[in-house]
């Protein structure tokens, strides 16, 4: 792909503008409504339940309560159906004595799950509260079956713990999906796809035939308290008016967490409340912490997540959105760099120096890849490589796969330095290039088993490697029964919360941790006693 000096840097400017090419970070909030907002003398609407979100944990949360016979509204924000779920890889993370695990002769238990779930010993779980893990561990073998009883499909394979990739540790179940969609999925040589729509298709369908209303670009901003606190509707704001919507037994937040809003960000780690780094999901969808700020001024408490840096992260290579498939109106799917194919590469920052150990692994002794992304200068980080990797790992820069503006080519190191000013690159090649025939890395400390593979070869690559937030753990404190509880511990009547809008639950996989606190907040809500 011939991208020009001049292209490279208008798109710069405008990376310095915006925050960063191609990413649109969210609106700073206005100043906080009051906590407790006057009840309206007129509602607009009535539900029995009004769900936050269409994402994986409102539409469980819907699914749960219609099977109760409660009559459901559910208010999507955005233009799009389905949250993250309906564009992810289609991989579940289900274990405690699955159908699944059954049929395969896999012996498991629910005790065994909490175990693992509440392991002090393990970074990603030991903050889970012990007794949403204790219901969860329960509720998690059967839920394959309740997910098939309500449309879904399973493969007939898995993935077995460690065999994803370095950011995926559990066993997972997949997804059978027999559409495309605009997400990621992965072709089936049965015919069909792997892919996460497989899951919120057959619920949006079941859903709506049960008569529950989807509402698009209908944001839920506030909950409305009586005389005694309990919650008996919800603000919503949509096509510029507000509509005042009664909830006979309970709102369920289940807007998705606040990974685009930059100044929440500051709740996990102030080192992410920066523009230059995009959320995943952008522009499918857009989690600005409206679900979370509206039952935070509500009076609900804050709980926080896991305590690992890892899972926050994500990573693409020539492309500023994330999971995305070629053609997708959505975004671009760049190259995949991962696994032993780091040793066909080198990352160097924005002067073309390198500044960590190309191995793809959590722990790089006591700090992780994206510790070091985080500090070089303009979080511009470079994916350098030579025509023998492309070849060997069928890379391609096409502006099908990569992002204009993100992928670079030049038959000579010293041109592709200068394309994308990196004054140092050329030297650094070099040096890098003599750690191969020595078979020792002095710089870093690359294992001898990854540093075989030498930038000789031109034409010479530069692909931008963009660092993703991806999960931000914490939300709403929730008891068993995902109802929200306030400041001094205790559930707030008709207020529900579930999946990335909840805290205290962290299983390793955002589906599960959606579908069965959705579940509980669904089957809670409808068996309440009408306010």
């Amino acid at each position: 792909m011939a991208v020009s000096r001049r292209s490279f840097l208008a798109r710069a400017a405008g990376a310095a503008a915006t925050g960063f090419a191609g990413f649109a970070a969210a609106p700073a909030f206005a100043a906080a409504t009051p906590s407790l907002l006057p009840v309206p003398t007129k509602w607009d609407m009535t539900a029995d339940v009004i769900v936050a979100g269409s994402g994986i944990a409102g539409m469980c949360a819907a699914t749960a309560a219609v099977d109760k016979g409660a009559k459901v509204i559910v208010f999507e924000k955005g233009k799009y159906y389905g949250g993250a779920a309906v564009i992810n890889g289609g991989i579940i993370a289900l274990q405690g004595g699955t159908k699944w695990q059954r049929e395969h002769g896999v012996t498991d238990t629910p005790e065994r799950l909490y175990g693992h779930l509440t392991d002090p010993a393990n970074p990603e779980y030991k903050k889970n509260n012990p007794a949403l893990v204790k219901k969860y561990a329960e509720y998690c073998g059967p839920t394959q079956e309740w997910l098939e009883a309500h449309g879904v499909k399973f493969l007939p394979t898995a993935t077995k713990p460690g065999k994803y990739d370095s950011q995926h540790h559990e066993f997972y179940l997949h997804v059978y999906t027999d559409e495309p969609g605009d997400g990621n999925r992965k072709p089936q040589p049965s015919g069909g796809f792997m892919g996460g729509r497989g899951v919120m298709m057959p619920l949006k369908a079941y859903c709506e035939k049960k008569g529950v209303e989807i509402l698009f670009e209908h944001k839920v901003t506030d909950v409305y308290r009586n005389a005694e606190g309990r919650v008996i509707g919800a603000r919503v704001e949509a096509g510029g008016k507000v509509i005042n919507v009664r909830a006979r037994k309970g709102v369920v937040i289940a807007g998705g967490n606040f990974k685009s809003n930059i100044s929440m960000r500051r709740y996990i780690d102030p080192r992410f409340a920066r523009a230059e780094i995009p959320a995943t999901g952008y522009p499918h969808y857009e989690d600005d912490g409206s679900a979370i700020l509206a039952g935070l001024k509500a009076g609900a408490m804050f709980e926080a997540g896991r305590g690992e840096d890892t899972p926050y992260m994500r990573r693409m290579f020539g492309t500023s959105t994330y999971g995305f498939p070629k053609g997708s109106k959505f975004g671009h799917p760049g190259i995949g760099v991962k696994g032993r194919r780091w040793g066909d590469v080198i990352f160097t920052n924005e002067t073309g120096k390198r500044f960590v150990r190309e191995e793809d692994k959590k722990d790089l002794g006591g700090f992780t890849f994206y510790d070091m992304a985080l500090v070089q200068p303009n979080l511009v980080v470079w994916t350098i490589f030579d025509e023998a990797a492309a070849k060997k790992n069928h890379w391609s820069i096409k502006e099908d796969v990569c992002e204009p503006g993100y992928a670079f080519k030049a038959d000579t190191i010293e041109a592709l330095a200068e394309m994308t000013h990196q004054p140092e690159l050329a030297a650094q090649v070099a040096r890098y290039n003599g750690f191969v025939d020595a078979g020792k890395d002095e710089e870093f400390g690359k294992p001898a088993a990854l540093l075989k593979t030498k930038i000789a070869q031109g034409p010479f690559y530069a692909v931008r490697l963009v660092v993703f937030l991806h999960n931000c753990p914490g939300g709403l404190s929730i008891n068993d029964n995902a109802q929200v509880l306030d400041i001094t511990g205790k559930p707030i009547e008709g207020l529900y919360a579930a999946g990335e809008s909840c805290g205290g639950l962290y299983v390793g996989n955002g589906m599960p941790r959606g579908i069965i606190p959705g579940r509980w907040a669904g089957e809670h809500a409808a068996a309440a006693k009408a306010a």
